[in-house]
C-alpha cells in the first residue's frame, strides 16, 4: 500500500510540475494546442483500428510537430500499418516510429514504464544548470527505454541524457530532442 501511495504522490508531483511548465517561450500556445490535439486523434486513430487490435500497443507523444510512435507491434506490417494511420496530419512535421516489432508485453509492465516515466521526470528537477526547465522535456518509457523530446540546446540535452542514464530502471536513453543552437 506504500508503494503505490508514493507512485501515485510522484505522478500527481509531476502532473502538477508539468502542468507549471507548460507553455514556455520555446513553444506558442497554438503549437501546445495543436501537439495535444494530435496526440488524442492519433492515439484514437490507433485505439480504433481493428487491424492493430490484439496485435499491438502503441503509445503516442507529439513535441513541437514530431509525432513519436513507441511500444510494441507483433509483426513490421502491423508497425507499418500503425505509421500509416498517423501520417498526414495538419501540423505534424514528421513522424518518428519507434515501435519494437516483438510479443505483446503485459499490463505489468506498463506499470514498470509508467513508474520509470515519474522517476525520469523527478530527476529532471535535480539538474542545477541556469535557464534549464525540466517542463521542455517531455518523457516517454516503453520497455524500459526511455524517450526523450523537447526544444533544447546541445548542452540541456548532454546534461538531461547523462542524468537520465542513471535513473535505476533505464534500460536505454533514446533522443528525439530539436535543438535551439
Amino acid at each position: 500500500m506504500r508503494k503505490i501511495i508514493l507512485i501515485t504522490t510522484a505522478l500527481a508531483f509531476c502532473a502538477a510540475l508539468a502542468a507549471c511548465s507548460l507553455f514556455t517561450p520555446r513553444r506558442g500556445f497554438n503549437r501546445v494546442l495543436n501537439d495535444r490535439n494530435v496526440q488524442i486523434t492519433a492515439q484514437r486513430a490507433l485505439d480504433d483500428d481493428p487491424q492493430l487490435s490484439g496485435r499491438a500497443h502503441i503509445g503516442t507523444s507529439v513535441y513541437n510537430g514530431v509525432l513519436l510512435l513507441i511500444g510494441e507491434a507483433s509483426t513490421a506490417q502491423v508497425k507499418e500499418r500503425a505509421e500509416a494511420d498517423v501520417t498526414g496530419y495538419e501540423g505534424v512535421q514528421r513522424v518518428v516510429n519507434l515501435i519494437d516489432v516483438m510479443p505483446l508485453q503485459s499490463v505489468g509492465r506498463s506499470a514498470l514504464d509508467a513508474a520509470l516515466t515519474a522517476r525520469v521526470k523527478t530527476s529532471l528537477l535535480h539538474i542545477d544548470m541556469p535557464g534549464f526547465d525540466p517542463g521542455r522535456v517531455k518523457v516517454s518509457t516503453a520497455h524500459g527505454k526511455v524517450y526523450l523530446m523537447g526544444l533544447v540546446s546541445h548542452k540541456e540535452a548532454d546534461a538531461v541524457v547523462n542524468v537520465v542514464r542513471n535513473v535505476a530502471g533505464v534500460h536505454k536513453v533514446v533522443q528525439v530532442f530539436e535543438y535551439t543552437d
